[in-house]
């Protein structure tokens, strides 16, 4: 059997490439597009890949013009590999080619706030993929497709399956639990309601920061326009901090930071699955983070200037972080054995027709 995935972000491309793996007899092969480490990290995870367009930008035209040609792409490419099924993590592109031309798609999804996307995809799939904590956010699409929540977060995935390597931090010049990681914001993204924020409150956090404590900080801006605006407003901290450019998986160093301040959810949400204080900026409701807060892992919303020193000061230690793992990875379930058991159910079902 021969499956077509497609991932759109670096944690699309981490949570998926599990699967090469759980399903040893299953052949894939990886479609994702030019935008942040995608390439470089599917490069060292994937055994077949391909990169297909990129990211469409901010405006709408630019959106729907960058789709359709990744969609007219995407077409000449499947048709080539004729794939029997088709995994996405909610990419209006893939699943409008895979539907339109018979493939069964099997979607995930984890951002109820995503709601254009959400429309485009959930009522193409045969089945939908969520954590349980969103599943009641999407159950007007219950009659449209199935709806298959599992116990947990995606991030358990590859928290799960890592042991924390401090030679990761070292070798970019980190020494552990002394240093912070700061993520911008998806400010091209349609549910970015303000785009200033994404930078602008990462950026104000970490100037506080360097100020305030002896600490270096490691920099993940989302794009290039990110990165110049982060190095003119930290212009005179330069020795003090790391941009991060090359393809990781940010478990190694989410583990051992001391703080990690994202304008997005992913990296806070493998951060506080590790026991790593997370900040998230993003301007609206996380659920994820509500249910993670709930089962008593490090997540924070709505945090001001005068809030951090007390979440840098809260006690950490390598033993401590390690049992907050063992925490998640017994608590939750394994989403990549969830996502493979729908797979291998829409395939049995594709074999009888």
């Amino acid at each position: 059997m021969r499956v077509w995935v497609e991932a759109l972000t670096p944690k699309q491309v981490l949570l998926f490439s599990y699967l090469q793996h759980e399903l040893p007899g299953y052949e894939f092969f990886l479609t994702t597009r030019d935008y942040d480490l995608n390439r470089e990290l599917a490069g060292k995870l994937w055994k077949e890949y391909y990169v297909v367009g990129r990211h469409g930008g901010r405006t709408p035209r630019g959106k729907v013009a960058e789709s359709l040609r990744r969609q007219a792409s995407l077409l000449r490419l499947v048709e080539s590999k004729n794939p029997d099924a088709h995994v996405t993590f909610v990419s209006p592109d893939s699943a409008r080619v895979a539907y339109g031309v018979g493939i069964p798609v099997v979607a995930c999804n984890d951002t109820p706030h995503s709601t254009i996307v959400s429309r485009l995809v959930i009522p193409l799939a045969e089945v939908l993929v969520v954590p349980q904590p969103v599943a009641a956010y999407f159950e007007d699409y219950a009659r449209l497709t199935r709806i298959s929540p599992f116990r947990g977060v995606f991030e358990v995935a590859w928290v799960a399956r890592t042991q924390p390597d401090e030679r990761v931090p070292r070798s970019l010049g980190l020494e552990p639990l002394n240093y912070v990681i700061v993520r911008t914001g998806e400010e091209k993204a349609f549910y970015y309601k303000e785009p200033r924020a994404a930078l602008e409150v990462p950026l104000r956090m970490t100037r506080y920061i360097l100020r305030k404590t002896d600490m270096k900080v490691l920099l993940y801006p989302r794009y290039p326009e990110q990165k110049t605006a982060l190095a003119k407003g930290l212009s005179g901290y330069e020795g003090r901090l790391v941009f991060l450019e090359r393809a990781e998986v940010l478990v190694h160093l989410e583990f051992f930071a001391r703080l990690v301040i994202t304008g997005g959810g992913t990296i806070a949400t493998e951060s506080a699955l590790l026991g790593t204080p997370a900040i998230t900026t993003f301007p609206g409701r996380v659920e994820v983070h509500e249910y993670l807060r709930a089962n008593g892992f490090p997540v924070y919303s709505g945090v001001t200037l005068e809030n951090l020193p007390r979440i840098l000061r809260a006690d950490q230690s390598i033993e401590g972080k390690m049992k907050v793992k063992a925490k998640a990875s017994k608590l939750f379930q394994d989403p990549v054995r969830h996502i493979a058991k729908e797979l291998q159910s829409i395939l049995t079902e594709k074999m009888k027709t």
